[in-house]
């Protein structure tokens, strides 16, 4: 048992590193989406309309944005899962005994693997399979796009092992979340 707390224990370090680096990666995504949506709103509406002299909407921002808050929602997932964030329906598990609670755990986290494991194996044959395609105005290859699903499925995967982990372990009770460090 001290072998799997030792494990845990380094599988939570690597996912709190993990957590700060989606965290800085987030902010420059969302700064990013600020920024794109910001110029298009002064060129639109003050350059476009409002000037003399005859400018051209920029229309690559709404694409930009759209692709920049795809990657905020996927680069997020596995924060989400690991402090518990995702909407879980607790009726059932709250009343059950301890015994039961992890059994109902095991056979959830078996439902989850098989999901994400589905989800990553065809996310990357979905890439490979769009590599020709290219985004309209900023002409961004489609396996770069469709790799962002599978990213998300990998940090959920990594959350997912780890907490696992600690519940084998003991360090975890089944079904709760973990504290975020600021709360």
């Amino acid at each position: 048992m001290d072998g799997m707390k030792k494990i845990f224990h380094v599988l939570r370090k690597g996912s709190d590193l993990a957590g700060k680096v989606v965290q800085v990666l987030n902010a420059a995504l969302v700064f990013g989406c600020f920024l794109a949506v910001f110029f298009q709103v002064i060129n639109r509406y003050i350059l476009v309309k409002q000037t003399l002299f005859h400018w051209n909407s920029v229309t690559w921002t709404d694409e930009l944005s759209r692709f920049l808050l795809v990657g905020i929602t996927y680069f997020s997932l596995g924060q989400i899962y690991k402090y518990g964030q995702m909407s879980r329906a607790d009726m059932v598990y709250s009343r059950l005994k301890p015994g039961a609670k992890k059994i109902l755990y095991l056979l959830e986290m078996v439902m989850i693997a098989v999901f994400l494991a589905a989800m990553i194996r065809y996310g990357i044959a979905f890439a490979g399979a769009n590599k020709i395609y290219k985004s309209e105005m900023l002409r961004i290859p489609g396996n770069i796009l469709y790799l962002i699903p599978v990213a998300g499925g990998i940090l959920i995967s990594y959350e997912l092992l780890t907490e696992l982990t600690g519940v084998l372990c003991g360090e975890i009770e089944p079904f709760e979340s973990l504290t975020r460090p600021d709360d």
